[in-house]
């Protein structure tokens, strides 16, 4: 655990739990806040009106604060994605808490911490799909494959055969991970390489040659321009007045000393029989 997520778990661990008759007293100073507020909107002026919303402001926070620990309960459930933390998924639940304090209805008689589970779960839930996830699933099957992998053991080993293929699908794998019946090989092993093979080294190579060539002909400043104007140097193409401001020349004495220069390279191309299109 590191220093932040302790401070947090430390912070909210010193704020006073809420009776259930405390839950019924702060939900009706919240609705009474509601209800002045609608009014205020509606163009009535009373102090006494704009006093129950500063109240219910007041109760709200006192509400969410309370409940902090719920939402870090519900969250340590959830294994925790690759490069995000335990605040991050708490942080999202206690979004779902906020919603929760706002649509509690006291007058059912249950207690907060379950109404609120619901509303927390669906936030961090939520969260899940759209950051950590590879590949986004809608609502309903993310929703779906987070109540079977919760109720799996051993990883997900004992998932239907849908969920199985949406849990590998969403899953993040090592490379490093063995594959085939004798678990020799990694998957490493199996992925193409994206780098230039042999045949294409060599072929650079002899490219590389017959443009040095090709270049020979050229004084060293044309050769400097036409190299700089075609990004021969750094890999990055100059404009005319770049150009001109490193050898001392107008861009557009530049300009001619190019198209002189690539005038001279075609002719010598057209002399050894290369293409220099």
């Amino acid at each position: 655990m590191d220093d932040s997520t302790g401070h947090y778990l430390n912070a909210i661990g010193l704020v006073p739990l809420l009776a259930k008759e405390d839950e019924t007293r702060l939900a009706q100073t919240i609705e009474r806040g509601c209800e002045a507020q609608a009014r205020l909107d509606a163009g009535e002026r009373s102090p006494r009106l704009r006093s129950q919303v500063k109240e219910a402001a007041r109760a709200k926070d006192r509400f969410i604060r309370a409940n902090l620990r719920l939402v870090v309960s519900v969250a340590k459930k959830y294994p925790l994605p690759t490069g995000m933390e335990l605040l991050d998924l708490v942080q999202e639940g206690n979004l779902g808490l906020n919603r929760a304090v706002e649509k509690f209805d006291w007058r059912k008689g249950f207690k907060f911490s379950t109404y609120a589970t619901f509303w927390i779960r669906q936030s961090i839930g939520r969260a899940l799909d759209q950051k950590a996830n590879l590949i986004r699933l809608p609502g309903e099957r993310a929703a779906s494959l987070r109540a079977a992998v919760r109720q799996a053991t051993g990883g997900g080993a004992d998932l239907d055969s849908e969920h199985a293929l949406l849990h590998r699908l969403t899953s993040l794998t090592s490379l490093n991970a063995t594959v085939g019946d004798d678990n020799s090989s990694e998957l490493v092993d199996l992925q193409p390489d994206a780098g230039p093979g042999p045949e294409d080294l060599v072929l650079t190579a002899d490219q590389m040659d017959t443009l040095a060539e090709l270049l020979d002909v050229l004084d060293e400043q044309s050769r400097f321009a036409l190299e700089m104007r075609y990004g021969l140097i750094d890999g990055h193409k100059h404009s005319y007045r770049e150009i001109g401001e490193v050898v001392g020349m107008t861009a557009e004495s530049i300009r001619r000393v190019i198209g002189r220069s690539l005038d001279s390279v075609r002719d010598r191309a057209e002399m050894l029989d290369i293409d220099a299109a």
